[in-house]
């Protein structure tokens, strides 16, 4: 008789040959109306790219709550792991939900907050970006006083981020955020509408149902405020938020300027493949993601999907030029990209480089993507060591938003 241990076994080795149609097949009603294989392979194979294959897995954790038998599996991937968790009905043992999650690490001593944050310095407010069906909810951190204050937004990279872009342990967009107010500048951060809303998202946007339209609504809601001076207004994207900041200040005018925090500059299934090479993928794997991209190169790719995206996705990013925007500005953004940085290289930089000679472009020694410090070869695994925003990343944004 099938049980709940061998329903997750069949899972997830299901999810290990990739094959998506299967693993969905043993999900409800309810889980098939919100995850499709598609969406599955994206998420998959995000995981993929940052921990390598997976190797094997053990359920650790068996319990019943509110009527389901929970199963809970540590998954050992090449270069990490992940618990997955499964709510799966007795009777049916169809799968009701499923998520992973990060392995819960040892408490750390490390400090919570970042050195340069004066607690003091300024107080947070909960505040709410957009309209329905869209609207996301944000924190704004105000420095002490009556202002009016230079505001500044912060804008995701690619996936559905919280407002505090957390990555494991770290949140660099609480880092900047609280670093940043502690020297006279307002900030607000929101969470990503393909996070709050992921299964209205699921079926395809656009980069503009996914960044632009939202980021615009939040320059938007700094300009209504009276605490918050309009004739000085920035926007700050990381990643693709960088690639896409210049055309959102356009969008948004008038906006003071843009940073842009390890902006790529080359097309996404470049940088895509870059990656899989860097972190020595199976060549399967990179060999069927090659194929794809040279049927979607020549329009030819269809209803097949790229990493779970349609072509009209990819197409889309690939045709953000954030080079031309940046030109409309009446400010050359400042550019930063870490030294250790292996998703945004100097390769991407020198796209920007080329095209705004005018641009401040500055690397921070030692620091990753996210622009925490690490040390030895760059990969995905540090991301889940407890650290901070650079001071030096803090320094320059403050120095360039409070300069003419």
């Amino acid at each position: 008789m099938r049980d709940s241990d061998t329903t997750t076994s069949d899972v997830l080795t299901a999810l290990k040959n990739r094959d998506f149609a299967a693993a969905t097949s043993r999900l409800d009603a309810r889980m098939k109306a919100a995850l499709s294989p598609e969406s599955l392979a994206l998420g998959w194979d995000t995981q993929l790219t940052e921990l390598g294959p997976l190797s094997s897995w053990s359920i650790v954790q068996r319990e019943e709550r509110d009527g389901h038998d929970v199963r809970v599996a540590l998954l050992k991937f090449e270069r990490g792991e992940l618990n997955a968790v499964l709510a799966i009905v007795p009777e049916t043992q169809e799968v009701a939900g499923l998520r992973l999650a990060p392995v819960r690490a040892a408490p750390s001593t490390a400090v919570s907050v970042a050195p340069y944050v004066e607690a003091s310095a300024f107080r947070s407010e909960e505040v709410s970006v957009g309209k329905a069906p869209w609207e996301l909810k944000g924190t704004l951190t105000l420095p002490s006083g009556k202002g009016p204050f230079p505001g500044i937004i912060l804008v995701h990279g690619s996936g559905p981020h919280d407002r505090d872009e957390t990555a494991g342990p770290n949140k660099p967009f609480k880092d900047l955020a609280e670093g940043l107010s502690s020297r006279g500048i307002a900030v607000l951060r929101y969470d990503k509408r393909t996070k709050v809303y992921a299964r209205q998202s699921a079926a395809g946007i656009s980069m503009d149902d996914e960044v632009v339209v939202d980021a615009v609504a939040a320059v938007e809601a700094l300009k209504a405020r009276a605490d918050i001076d309009p004739e000085r207004i920035f926007v700050v994207g990381h990643s693709l938020g960088a690639l896409l900041a210049p055309e959102i200040a356009v969008r948004a005018a008038p906006v003071s300027g843009a940073v842009l925090l390890a902006p790529p500059g080359r097309a996404p299934w470049d940088i895509i493949l870059a990656q899989l090479r860097y972190l020595e993928q199976p060549p399967e794997l990179i060999a069927d993601i090659e194929k794809d991209v040279e049927l979607l190169k020549a329009g030819k790719l269809g209803d097949k999907k790229l990493l779970g995206a349609p072509a009209a996705y990819w197409r889309d990013w690939a045709s953000r030029d954030g080079v031309a925007m940046a030109r409309k500005l009446a400010r050359p953004p400042l550019i930063l990209r870490g030294e250790r940085d292996y998703q945004v290289t100097e390769e991407d930089l020198a796209v920007w480089k080329k095209g705004l000679p005018q641009a401040e472009v500055v690397t921070i020694p030692g620091s990753n993507h996210l622009f925490i410090q690490g040390t030895g070869k760059p990969g995905p695994a540090e991301y889940q060591t407890p650290g901070h925003v650079d001071a030096r990343v803090v320094d320059r944004l403050s120095a360039f938003i409070s300069g003419p």
